[in-house]
């Protein structure tokens, strides 16, 4: 005679995943029907962050703005950094067609790294989906850098004689963003709590990068020996493509594109992939 089992059915789903597909899909339909649960936690955790404050979450976007107040009054004014014969303003929608994408990216990189470490109490239970930390996070990201990304797209709109049709392919481009980071983010989520240091790795990097590539200056003012920095960066590609979008208005850069598009796919698949492996053991490391 079978012996009864006592166990709630809640728990063997959570212990045997009924899902079948790649790890790209399967990820993606849980936060299809987790969507509503990732928009809750998206929207507190904006809120808790400046929570008794008095400017309150208008913090969130003060601290971009001035940054970028920051880079524009140092590059046109103290450094006098000037492209082409329109005089500062020419120069700005440079800096601000790179700039923006790139803060958007390294926000969403450092919330990666605590997607998964700083919410263990909830990891750690037993049914919770461990992907909605790292869609909540990118959310969050995106609500505030979103803005900010689109301010940059009207102000050279506005600033520009004439619209070229390559403002058509500001979707493509953002959308290949949007795959890059969520790839980047379900990676960087799933290793942090293995290794603990990938924080830190994260934060040197991200401050860094931002001079290792085509944000605050041409190509061609970087020496012949140290150009080759700037094309081994897979994020060069990224800036590229907005710059050929929102700045120069022409494939100025066509091979940016398709590796784009290719890391972009890779680290989709592979950050899927790593996820989805190590997120059932996350509650045995943290």
């Amino acid at each position: 005679m079978k012996e009864k089992t006592t166990e709630s059915p809640a728990i063997r789903r959570a212990s045997a995943p009924s899902e079948h597909g790649l790890g790209v899909a399967r990820l993606t339909r849980s936060i299809v029907r987790q969507r509503q649960l990732v928009w809750t936690m998206a929207r507190r955790e904006l809120t808790d962050m400046n929570a008794g404050q008095t400017a309150g979450a208008l913090w969130l976007l003060v601290h971009p703005l001035l940054l970028f107040a920051v880079y524009a009054v140092l590059f046109t004014v103290i450094f006098r950094v000037r492209i082409g014969d329109r005089g500062p303003g020419d120069y700005l929608a440079y800096l601000f067609a790179g700039l923006a994408p790139w803060l958007l990216t390294q926000d969403v990189l450092a919330r990666a790294t605590q997607a998964v470490i700083g919410n263990a109490s909830i990891v750690k239970k037993v049914i919770f989906p461990a992907e909605v930390l790292v869609a909540k996070s990118l959310l969050s990201s995106l609500s505030v850098h979103g803005v900010l990304l689109l301010a940059t797209f009207v102000y050279i709109v506005t600033s520009r004689d004439s619209i070229s049709f390559m403002l058509l392919l500001f979707p493509l481009v953002f959308f290949l963003h949007f795959v890059l980071l969520w790839g980047i983010a379900l990676f960087l989520a799933a290793v942090s709590p293995y290794f603990r240091d990938t924080p830190e790795v994260v934060r040197i990097f991200v401050t860094i990068n931002i001079y290792l590539m085509p944000v605050t200056y041409l190509p061609g003012m970087v020496p012949d020996t140290l150009r080759f920095v700037l094309s081994v960066n897979p994020f060069s590609s990224l800036i590229w493509c907005y710059q050929d979008v929102l700045y120069f208005g022409a494939f100025a850069h066509p091979v940016a594109w398709i590796v784009l598009g290719i890391i972009a796919a890779i680290a989709l698949v592979l950050g899927s992939y790593v996820f989805s492996r190590l997120r059932h053991h996350f509650a045995d490391v943290l």
